[in-house]
């Protein structure tokens, strides 16, 4: 089994980045879908379940089944991949699973990196800094606790489920602003948060109907003001 989680593009990545993207990763991942195929052996793709969807007027969850539009060069980048492997399956007989995981967070991320709204949030804090936010803090994202992630991932190979494509999130929507104020409740202390305009490759809701995924395999998620205090407490008692 290959597990393929390659990406050096971000939702607010550039054309430029794109091209180096397409060369550098997506190219040769076909390369090595072709290889995978020919040995018969499983490729399991990470997607993204946050921009392969794109926009909609209407505050619904996003089923596996519902058209991928996305509006940034990283969703594209997503839906080229998994076109990809739908091909390979279908020309060459590659055994597949794609997964389309929400926002994950916890341990082991990146407190000071580009991406990941609790962990930058969590980084601002620590550095008494102010967090941008882009918007007016309505925006809504679907999370998942990195470890409720991994459970997930590691019953699914367990279940020998392939040849299909799966929402992974908790299927409930948390804005910017519900993301800060238990940021705020955990730590006890005042955020310095600036609010910027909105960036055209956001997208304004994204929750994940993860009926699909709860008909293969039986889980339980982690709440997620307790994610958030588990992640906040292990940084701040230095263990990550």
């Amino acid at each position: 089994m290959v597990v393929h989680l390659v990406s050096t593009l971000i939702p607010g990545s550039t054309y430029e980045d794109y091209k180096e993207e397409y060369k550098n990763v997506i190219f040769p991942s076909i390369e090595l879908m072709k290889l995978c195929a020919k040995q018969k052996i499983r490729f399991v793709f990470f997607s993204s379940g946050g921009t392969v969807y794109g926009n909609r007027s209407i505050a619904l969850p996003y089923k596996e089944t519902d058209a991928m539009n996305p509006i940034s060069y990283y969703g594209w980048s997503k839906q080229m991949m998994e076109n990809s492997i739908q091909f390979m399956n279908r020309t060459v007989g590659l055994d597949y699973l794609i997964l389309r995981p929400s926002n994950s967070f916890g341990h082991g991320q990146n407190l000071y990196g580009k991406q990941g709204l609790v962990a930058q949030a969590i980084g601002k804090l620590l550095k008494n800094e102010e967090i941008e936010v882009w918007g007016d803090g309505s925006a809504v994202r679907d999370y998942i606790y990195v470890d409720d992630l991994a459970t997930i991932f590691v019953k699914l190979i367990e279940g020998d489920i392939h040849h299909t494509t799966l929402n992974v999130g908790s299927g409930q929507g948390y804005s910017v602003n519900d993301v800060l104020a238990s940021l705020k409740i955990v730590s006890g202390k005042e955020l310095k948060i600036v609010y910027q305009n909105p960036r055209p490759v956001d997208v304004s809701y994204m929750v994940l109907d993860t009926t699909k995924l709860k008909e293969v395999i039986n889980y339980e998620l982690t709440p997620f003001i307790d994610g958030v205090r588990k992640f906040y407490e292990e940084v701040t008692k230095g263990v990550v």
